[in-house]
């Protein structure tokens, strides 16, 4: 409108007719009036769709600050290479890209970041992007970052055919997933290793049972034929079932060290620590060990009397590192010669109390070399030929212990004068009361009611065995199931008084015959004693969860199982009436 007034002005001037032929009517108010709304309303709406774009763009430039991968656009020309259309700004920091370069973003430049080995892949997945349309394309590379280092990239892609000309489009988003893949591997690492850890203690039950089981027997009918109150047998004939049963315990006590040493290894050596009263944990080891030094013509010289020591330990496993260093002490020793066991405080200089607990001999001692080698499992330091017994892991055991109970252990020795071995442990917190006497022996009949035993066994000696126990018990029956099965028919059928079972039955274990006990409500409440070779800690654990009153180990012992087996009757039945 203003060109045409621009070229009017150049000519004459109209008459006043011509001027008022072009002047706007009255009629063209409304058209005016309603194109300039139309106007307003185009302006507006343009307002609005710039506001709205405006408001896309700072989505997508937050979007690209701050999500935390690369979002990216490539299409492939028709020189058949890849051209960035767009990436965000992540991409710089993601692969440690100089981003004041222009040339720094583009497509090329990141390839220079890719681990050699991995790069051919990633340019074949983008060569394969015009015959892609549609699919999702899903992948993984390492980088080699100057700063960062090795990192692991992860991306997925989508290629698309867009535009008049029909050339594809690649939209893609890429990210760092290097902690989530340390920590897969972590994961699978740690499920390995649990996978082995479990292999191997049901490799260490299985052996435990099968040795145990022959030693059952060997070590049982022993003791069973020197507890023969006949005449039948000379003396002789008692001394060889003496050596019979000496010889089983000591295969027993080799197979006890490897297997503590194998569980210890393995971090599954379960311990109680609590406060232990030192005298009466000395008192028993000493107990434990006279026989043998009897036997070896040694003195063994108990503690001079001293105040109530208590220190933090295991008990069990505590009377297990002295009985092993006392014993070591009197084998290595000389006819004649003396053991000597000393407990003291520690002096604290500032430190946590500690007590001192050593065992010194006059045996054959150690040179430098032999202590330097003290602690290699099987190494017996080269008195292998000396006919004395041993596996040359029991001090390997003894160390390991004392650090997993948070003490130490010192060796001092010289050859031919004697070894001092020294046990610290810390004080313990809180003093504990003396320890009840050791229980009696109770091989002889004690007072009791008639009772019914159910014993459940699949191996026939171990039942053989435990027939003869029981006969140590006139009052009592053995009623004997070979299965798992047979058990339950036998508990309903006729209810016994207690059951002793087996942890390996056949057809079921004894954790499986437990809870088909419990689902039966005129069984769930039978006493049960478990009675296995199985002496694995979890075993042990898993059947007490499983109501097991007792856990008894084979090869068994006849003293103890009779006492266990009065105690849990007496606990059903109640006190023998006084007569």
């Amino acid at each position: 409108m203003s060109d045409n007034m621009g070229v009017m002005s150049s000519q004459s001037p109209p008459s006043t007719d011509s001027a008022q032929a072009t002047a706007p009517s009255a009629g063209d108010g409304p058209a005016l009036a309603a194109l300039q709304q139309e106007v307003a309303a185009l302006r507006a709406q343009l307002a609005q769709t710039q506001q709205r774009l405006h408001a896309r763009e700072g989505l997508l430039q937050s979007l690209s600050q701050h999500i935390p991968g690369v979002l990216f656009k490539g299409v492939v020309g028709e020189d058949g290479r890849f051209h960035l259309h767009y990436i965000s700004q992540r991409a710089a920091e993601l692969y440690e890209l100089d981003a004041s370069r222009p040339e720094a973003l583009d497509w090329d430049s990141h390839y220079e970041r890719i681990h050699p080995d991995d790069l051919p892949a990633v340019k074949r997945l983008s060569a394969t992007v015009p015959t892609a349309a549609g699919k999702v394309a899903r992948y993984e590379y390492r980088v080699l970052l100057p700063v960062k280092g090795l990192r692991w990239m992860a991306g997925q892609s989508v290629a698309l055919r867009e535009g008049p000309d029909g050339r594809t489009a690649w939209y893609g988003y890429v990210q760092d997933v290097t902690e989530q893949k340390l920590y897969a591997e972590a994961l699978i690492a740690a499920r390995t290793a649990e996978q082995a850890s479990q292999a191997k203690n049901d490799f260490l039950s299985r052996m435990s049972h099968e040795l145990r089981t022959p030693l059952n027997a060997v070590i049982g009918f022993a003791q069973l034929l020197e507890m023969d109150p006949s005449h039948v047998f000379t003396a002789e004939h008692r001394r060889r079932v003496r050596l019979i049963e000496q010889a089983g315990q000591h295969l027993l006590s080799i197979l006890g060290d490897v297997l503590d040493l194998s569980r210890i290894e393995a971090g599954a050596l379960p311990l109680l620590l609590e406060p232990q009263d030192v005298g009466s944990v000395v008192d028993e080891a000493q107990e434990l060990v006279g026989s043998l030094a009897r036997k070896a013509g040694v003195q063994l010289r108990p503690p001079e009397p001293s105040p109530p020591l208590t220190v933090q330990a295991d008990r069990v496993r505590l009377r297990q590192v002295l009985v092993n260093l006392l014993s070591n002490a009197i084998k290595y020793n000389r006819q004649g010669g003396q053991v000597r066991l000393t407990v003291a405080p520690v002096p604290q200089d500032g430190k946590a109390p500690e007590v001192a607990i050593t065992v010194r001999d006059t045996g054959i001692g150690m040179s430098e070399a032999q202590r330097a080698q003290l602690f290699q499992p099987f190494n017996r330091l080269g008195v292998e030929q000396t006919g004395i017994e041993g596996t040359g892991i029991g001090l390997v055991i003894v160390d390991k212990l004392v650090r997993l109970m948070g003490g130490r252990l010192a060796v001092d020795s010289t050859v031919g004068q004697g070894t001092a071995v020294t046990l610290t442990l810390p004080v313990a917190e809180r003093p504990v009361d003396a320890d009840a006497p050791s229980p009696q022996d109770n091989t002889t009949a004690a007072p009791s009611r008639p009772a019914t035993i159910l014993y459940a066994e699949d191996h026939e000696v171990n039942i053989a065995l435990v027939h003869q126990v029981v006969k140590l018990r006139p009052h009592w029956q053995l009623r004997v199931a070979t299965n798992g099965q047979r058990a339950l028919e036998l508990a309903r059928r006729q209810r016994p008084d207690l059951m002793l079972v087996d942890m390996h039955l056949g057809d079921m274990s004894g954790l499986a015959l437990a809870q088909a006990l419990d689902g039966d409500e005129a069984t769930r409440d039978i006493p049960r004693v478990a009675l296995s070779a199985d002496a694995m800690p979890d075993r042990i654990q898993a059947a007490r969860a499983h109501g097991f009153r007792a856990y008894l180990t084979k090869p068994l012992d006849v003293t103890a199982l009779l006492r266990c087996l009065d105690e849990q009757l007496a606990q059903v039945q109640g006190p023998v009436p006084a007569a």
